[in-house]
């Protein structure tokens, strides 16, 4: 089974940087083994579990300060979020973003495009590509101003049947540069 082109459902619209969130799942879930279940009172997290890669930034790109550097080189960041997960057993969904100062980033708001040409291995012949869909999903933002702003990310880290695991909340800072 071949993969159908896939085209990039936010490429067409408009040119965005993209900005990868890599949540550490099997070190959130060891140093907080019963996190809330509820989605209005979060389990707060500290820093270091949360990376963030970014294609805008021209120095490392992924290093764990607990801080978001983008470079403004466009004016929309689309945003998604991923796991560290060996085998896959978890996923991570960001449910909320949230920025603190209105002029350096507009409001988050979140986009989804319904079934996605997702391309997946074929395990009887693996150099020939198979494919599913799916939803994809981000969260986009503008570029307003340079500056520092407090954002505030909340998530949830959900398990292969699709059951939420434990709602989490994660405070940092945003820096856009010029």
């Amino acid at each position: 089974m071949t993969s159908e082109p896939i085209t990039s459902p936010s490429a067409s619209v408009v040119t965005a940087n993209n900005v990868l969130l890599i949540v550490d799942a099997e070190s959130l879930l060891s140093r907080y083994p019963q996190p809330s279940l509820e989605p209005q009172n979060p389990t707060v997290i500290e820093d270091g579990f949360i990376f963030a890669i970014s294609g805008t930034t021209t120095t490392q790109n992924a290093k764990n300060d607990s801080k978001i550097t983008l470079t403004a080189n466009g004016q929309v960041f689309h945003i998604r979020g991923r796991t560290v997960s060996l085998l896959a057993e978890h996923s991570v969904v960001f449910h909320n973003i949230s920025m603190g100062d209105t002029g350096i980033l507009s409001p988050p708001k979140l986009v989804v495009h319904g079934e996605q040409t997702v391309p997946a291995p074929d395990p009887s012949n693996p150099t020939q590509p198979g494919s599913h869909t799916a939803d994809d999903h981000y969260w986009e933002c503008s570029q307003l101003s340079t500056g520092v702003a407090a954002c505030e990310l909340s998530f949830m880290l959900i398990n292969q049947r699709c059951e939420a695991l434990g709602y989490f909340s994660w405070k940092t800072e945003v820096t856009l540069s010029a």
